[in-house]
């Protein structure tokens, strides 16, 4: 497969990435701003289209009596949906509350049958939908060996029933889709769905329109994060649909890893200058401290999420001195 022999030549894209930070890349995010609305279909290249929404505010389930009102609007995980002549290969399902929606919506794609259905990582905002979407429509469930792993840790139903270590390909009506672990990230078990023929990948989490966020419990590194990205960049793609929010150039995915790289920085300088974990314990604290605002992550959908792994993102980069 080609994406393997991409892969092959990381060591050769350590050069080409040595050479890129010399150029100028927006530091600052600039992501989408958000309505209120139901879900919807975005068409990304003839025969792929992602599933968005619904838009809610307080969280990706909207306002409950235990969440806190950022003032965002936020949106459950991009599904993407490829067709072939064959049958449809969705990835992810978002909530079990949002997929009789999705189904809905991905008939007015197409009526073929959904014969696959992949999973970008466990979160329950990406996949819980699972079960629902296995009982509805009987069909295999793909994810990388961890995400079962995962499910099965916090009890979740839905697990994959076909897993694999590294890479797996699908071969549906004369297209392939191929699903690729790069490394650690947001968690262990992140997988970026390559669609070869039209240069484009579905990166889960490793890439959102917002603040990236690490699951420590669920297998994540800040460290190992910035170098699957870097994995992810040598994929032959110009196109990327993120975990959430609006579809990405290669450009816009390649500031996203440098403007992480500088977060590491940063938050390594804190341990080194010996400024204490208490210090950043606060959203306002870890503004200031971490300069987020010119990252443009100071007030993006995922900066509270982020906010609640912070120490252990500073003791994960002072350990790295």
């Amino acid at each position: 497969m080609r994406a393997t022999r991409a892969i092959v030549a990381a060591g050769l894209f350590a050069l080409l990435v040595a050479a890129a930070s010399t150029q100028q890349l927006p530091l600052k995010h600039d992501p989408e701003l958000l309505t209120r609305g139901p879900v919807r279909i975005d068409t990304v290249k003839d025969g792929l289209f992602v599933v968005r929404g619904p838009f809610l505010p307080c969280g990706t389930r909207g306002c409950t009596p235990n969440s806190g009102d950022d003032g965002l609007i936020h949106e459950p995980g991009d599904v993407a949906v490829r067709v072939t002549p064959e049958g449809l290969i969705l990835v992810d399902d978002k909530y079990p509350e949002n997929v009789a929606d999705v189904l809905a919506r991905v008939k007015t794609i197409s009526t073929r049958p959904v014969r696959y259905l992949l999973n970008s990582h466990h979160h329950g905002d990406h996949v819980s939908g699972n079960a629902t979407v296995r009982r509805e429509l009987g069909i295999d469930i793909i994810g990388h060996r961890n995400i079962r792993e995962n499910f099965l840790r916090i009890k979740q139903p839905g697990e994959p029933n076909i897993t694999f270590a590294d890479q797996a390909a699908i071969h549906l009506g004369g297209v392939e889709v191929q699903l690729l672990h790069l490394g650690r990230g947001h968690t262990n078990g992140d997988t970026v769905t390559y669609f070869p023929d039209l240069k484009t990948i579905h990166m889960g989490d490793l890439v959102i329109d917002g603040m990236p966020v690490i699951d420590y419990a669920g297998g994540g590194s800040a460290i190992e994060f910035v170098s699957t990205i870097d994995n992810m960049l040598t994929i032959d793609f110009d196109t990327a649909i993120p975990g959430h929010g609006r579809v990405m150039t290669r450009d816009e995915v390649r500031a996203y890893r440098a403007r992480f790289a500088e977060l590491n920085t940063r938050m390594r300088d804190l341990a080194r200058r010996g400024v204490p974990k208490t210090a950043i314990a606060t959203l306002e604290q870890a503004r200031a401290q971490l300069k987020l605002a010119d990252l443009g992550w100071d007030n993006t959908v995922s900066t509270t999420a982020w906010l609640r792994n912070i120490g252990a993102h500073y003791d994960e980069l002072a350990s790295a001195r």
